[in-house]
C-alpha cells in the first residue's frame, strides 16, 4: 500500500469535501459527539480504505486496541450489533484514518448507477438533524418552499461524492492508486487478525 499517495488523494478530496460542508453549513448539524453515522457497520470499504484504517489501528495505545478488539469480537459474534468498533466514548478513535463514506456522510450526494441518477439525503434528516428543517417527509425530498420561508442563503445541493465517482477521478490514476474490492466493513473485520 502506498500510504503517501493515498494521503495525497485524501488531502485533495478533503479540501473539496470540507468546502461542501462549509457551503451547506446552514443545514448541517454534525458536531463532535454526534455519532449516528457510526452506528452502522454495513458501510462499504474498499481494500485500500480498510488497509489505511488498520494503519490507524496500529497507532492506538494498547488499552484502546484492546477495547477495539473486544468490540470487533462482539460484532462478529452478534451481527445485529451495528456500532463501529472504532467508536469509543462517542468519538472515532481512528478519525484521521476513517473511510471515504465516513468523510462524506452528512451531505446530500448523488451518483449515477447504470445510467440512472440516484439522490441520497443522509438518514439523520429523520432524526431532526442535517437538512431536517427543509425536509418534506411526506414526499421524501427537500422542500424549496421551506428553504424560501426560512430564508436560507445557500440552496441545499446534492454533490458528486459517491465512492464510485471519487474512486474514478483522474487523480487516482495519476497517483497509481488501486482501491481493490469493496466489502462491508464488518466483512473486512472478520478477517482482521488484530482482534484476538
Amino acid at each position: 500500500m502506498n500510504i503517501s499517495n493515498y494521503e495525497k488523494f485524501l488531502d485533495f478530496i478533503m479540501d473539496y469535501i470540507n468546502g461542501k460542508f462549509e457551503q451547506q453549513k446552514e443545514y448541517i448539524s454534525c458536531s463532535k459527539g454526534c455519532d449516528l453515522c457510526c452506528k452502522t457497520i454495513g458501510v462499504p470499504f474498499s481494500k485500500l480504505e480498510f488497509e489505511y484504517l488498520i494503519e490507524g489501528y496500529k497507532q492506538l495505545d494498547d488499552k484502546t486496541k484492546m477495547i477495539v478488539d473486544n468490540k470487533i469480537k462482539q460484532l462478529i459474534n452478534n451481527e445485529s450489533e451495528k456500532e463501529c468498533p472504532f467508536l469509543i466514548d462517542n468519538v472515532c478513535s481512528v478519525y484521521k484514518y476513517r473511510g471515504i463514506i465516513c468523510r462524506t456522510f452528512g451531505l446530500m450526494t448523488f451518483s449515477n448507477i447504470d445510467g440512472k441518477d440516484e439522490y441520497n439525503i443522509p438518514f439523520c434528516v429523520h432524526k431532526g438533524l442535517n437538512y431536517a428543517k427543509v425536509y418534506d417527509s411526506e414526499n421524501n425530498k427537500i422542500s424549496e418552499e421551506k428553504v424560501r420561508e426560512l430564508g436560507y442563503k445557500e440552496e441545499p445541493k446534492f454533490y458528486a461524492l459517491d465512492r464510485s465517482i471519487l474512486f474514478n477521478l483522474k487523480l487516482v490514476k495519476d497517483l497509481e492508486l488501486d482501491f481493490g474490492e469493496s466489502k462491508r466493513l464488518i466483512d473486512w473485520l472478520k478477517g482482521f487478525s488484530g482482534a484476538n
